[in-house]
């Protein structure tokens, strides 16, 4: 008998992206937890509508090294940074950020989109979200589709590192499910770890924090706060402020 490869990631995101390119929802493997992830306007409505989660809250943009450089806009040691954690370390981070509003995936947001995934002039991007996530980016890139999404979960509930944890109704609004199995980083967070680059400023604890919180201060000087652990801060969020954004 021959053995089929369950895991084929060129064909699995081949199949989500033909699903995001007819409107659809999708939900995917990613190195810092599942999520749902969508193109058109009405299925991000829908996406938001199925998590519970506040119209208020932002979309954040699933991108790559190679999106944030053309997208982001950073002064040489912010710029260095990213590329030393998301590169060099191959570590996930979600970037926000100062965007050029002329390039033409943020052109393809339209205004009531764009003004869903940027908050006082700074935009959100997952860098490095793992090997799936980067291959659909790049078919995403080339075609020039904009990707948005969140966590796979009710809001509020917390990442799902496997697909078996998450809820069945946040299961059934995906238009495919790709299940590739626990994901890289659970413990002690999932999720990404936030920062602002324009500022300089942690938004949110999460996956691979006390690694990104020693490489700042070994190379760059920069001192981030301990994290305080889940069961004092569930949500990861520095101040309540941001927590309604991000």
């Amino acid at each position: 008998m021959k053995l089929t490869d369950p895991i084929n990631i060129s064909r699995d995101a081949q199949r989500v992206f033909e699903v995001i390119q007819n409107k659809g929802i999708a939900l995917i493997p990613g190195s810092i937890g599942y999520g749902l992830v969508a193109s058109d306007p009405t299925a991000l409505d829908r996406l938001f509508t199925t998590k519970r989660r506040k119209p208020h809250k932002k979309h954040a943009m699933i991108g790559s090294y190679a999106l944030h450089q053309e997208i982001h806009v950073l002064p040489p040691r912010e710029e260095s940074i990213v590329r030393t954690l998301t590169v060099d370390l191959d570590l996930p981070v979600g970037v926000a950020a100062p965007f050029r509003p002329e390039h033409p995936v943020i052109q393809r947001l339209g205004p009531e989109l764009l003004d869903r995934c940027t908050h006082d002039g700074t935009l959100s991007m997952l860098v490095n979200g793992g090997p799936f996530q980067e291959e659909l980016i790049r078919l995403c890139h080339e075609a020039g589709v904009p990707l948005l999404g969140s966590s796979a979960n009710i809001s509020g509930s917390g990442m799902k590192v496997r697909v078996e944890d998450i809820e069945s109704e946040i299961l059934e609004a995906a238009d495919i499910v790709i299940d590739y199995g626990k994901r890289t980083f659970s413990v002690p967070r999932a999720s990404s770890t936030i920062i602002n680059f324009r500022d300089l400023k942690l938004v949110r604890y999460g996956a691979c924090y006390d690694v990104i919180q020693d490489v700042l201060k070994k190379f760059f000087g920069v001192e981030f706060p301990e994290d305080p652990g889940k069961e004092e801060l569930f949500s990861g969020h520095v101040d309540r402020e941001q927590a309604t954004v991000y």
